[in-house]
């Protein structure tokens, strides 16, 4: 939402364009979705209505927590209706969780939150963003999310346009990822901005391979994009050798301010 409230017409208005472009999967992010806990149940129950099949919401926890009316309507919805909660999880402990969200007692709401929705028929996703402060605690990220038997564990490279005292590089990135095979199902484990060539014996890790074909996006009033590609737009980039690989049609590259170690890494096309 990029601190934009989109009214809740626009937001029903996407959903129904999404449906006639043939979208069957909705996703919720913000900004925090769970906030506004009418407007999700009301959406969920109009793209349903509509044939949405999947529902996915990006969230911190915080409204999970506070709100037990969302999470019994989740809970129903989950019965006949795919519902997954994706949990930014930013580390294992309150210290860095907190500090790298900017909120005190974000961690213990997330973790309320976990434990509320491990008990429904809801599914549980998170996502971890890697950066300076949590990459050597990966595993133990892993670890704490393991014991509420995670359905997805996704590792993503941080998406900046400038490099900050939080950037890690791609390469210590990748190889932090490889040392989670040993206690992560590669079924479970999925990553983000990781092309398939950096993830030798784990191609099945990469988590872009699992999203829909097709995209569509909108992420302000009036601001609709239909095939959304994050390559087209500029977002991420290829070197010209990739065209040689046999993951070319379905690999996205890399994040756009990766490319240059990327490009320096000698990754050669998988032929």
């Amino acid at each position: 939402m990029k601190d934009i409230e989109i009214p809740f017409e626009s937001l029903k208005e996407a959903v129904l364009k999404g449906s006639r472009n043939g979208c069957n999967e909705l996703v919720l992010s913000g900004g925090e979705p769970t906030l506004y806990p009418e407007y999700i149940i009301e959406l969920i129950s109009f793209a349903v209505t509509l044939g949405y099949r999947k529902f996915i919401i990006q969230t911190n926890g915080y409204g999970l927590s506070k709100n037990e009316e969302l999470v019994s309507f989740l809970d129903c919805m989950a019965e006949t209706t795919e519902i997954c909660l994706s949990f930014s999880i930013h580390g294992h402990i309150a210290d860095i969780h907190d500090d790298l969200s900017g909120t005190p007692g974000a961690f213990s709401s997330m973790m309320d939150a976990i434990e509320k929705i491990s008990r429904t028929h809801c599914k549980i996703y998170t996502n971890t963003v890697i950066n300076a402060r949590n990459l050597i605690h990966l595993k133990d990220v892993a670890a704490l999310m393991m014991s509420y038997k995670t359905d997805i564990m996704q590792f993503s490279m941080m998406h900046l346009n400038e490099k900050t005292e939080l950037s890690v590089s791609l390469e210590d990135s990748v190889r932090a990822i490889k040392k989670l095979k040993d206690i992560v199902s590669l079924d479970i484990l999925k990553t983000e901005g990781v092309p398939y060539c950096l993830l030798h014996g784990m191609e099945s890790c990469v988590g872009e391979s699992a999203w829909p074909t097709v995209l569509d996006l909108y992420n302000k009033d009036n601001d609709y994009m239909s095939d959304f590609k994050q390559l087209d737009h500029g977002m991420r980039r290829k070197m010209e050798n990739c065209n040689k690989c046999i993951m070319n049609k379905i690999c996205m590259g890399v994040w756009k301010e990766h490319f240059e170690e990327f490009s320096q890494m000698g990754i050669h096309p998988i032929v």
